[in-house]
């Protein structure tokens, strides 16, 4: 490995440690809004791997609806399009199996192709998560070109996408702490 290659790859890990450290920070400060705090870590997700745009979804139990409840850098007409199948998606999710499609022309989990064009995609890595015993989670990031992330970018993702479990969760609980009257956080 070159001197180059390495600097580079040392500025990278570092970038990643401290686009973490910032989100911890962010989940822990009592006045931050759980929208706010989901809305930085798909914000970090699409910026600092390089991709157009990113989503947190949230399958709650007895539903088969993947709600979208955080999205960055994709238009609102593609996040209505239905674009991926849902219904193989949450198969996908509650088996925890990360979703790599690198070709939207190709691949017969994307329903709207033409959607996707219009939003300029071209491929998505989806990782699923469970938030709690009755609620599961997906971060998707999209890319306008074919992507092959490396073990850090999927270890930063994971890291990421775990971390907006714990926020999800923790403003869960401080919504049952505070009672039914209270505002949502």
């Amino acid at each position: 490995m070159k001197k180059d290659e390495l600097g580079s790859d040392r500025w990278l890990v570092d970038s990643y440690f401290f686009a973490l450290v910032r989100v911890i920070d962010a989940i822990y400060r009592d006045e931050e809004d759980l929208a706010d705090i989901l809305y930085f870590i798909v914000s970090l997700a699409a910026e600092v791997t390089g991709a157009k745009g990113s989503t947190i979804r949230v399958l709650e139990h007895g539903t088969f609806d993947l709600k979208i409840v955080s999205s960055y850098g994709l238009s609102k007409t593609y996040l209505d399009s239905g674009a991926i199948d849902h219904g193989r998606s949450i198969t996908e999710i509650m088996q925890g199996d990360v979703i790599i499609i690198n070709d939207f022309d190709r691949d017969p989990r994307i329903q709207n192709v033409a959607a996707a064009k219009r939003e300029g995609l071209q491929s998505v890595i989806g990782i699923p998560f469970t938030v709690n015993d009755t609620t599961y989670s997906i971060l998707r990031i999209y890319y306008a070109s074919r992507k092959i992330p490396t073990q850090d970018e999927m270890e930063f993702l994971y890291s990421l996408g775990k971390l907006s479990c714990l926020a999800i969760e923790k403003a869960a609980m401080e919504r049952m702490r505070l009672g039914p009257d209270s505002q949502t956080k």
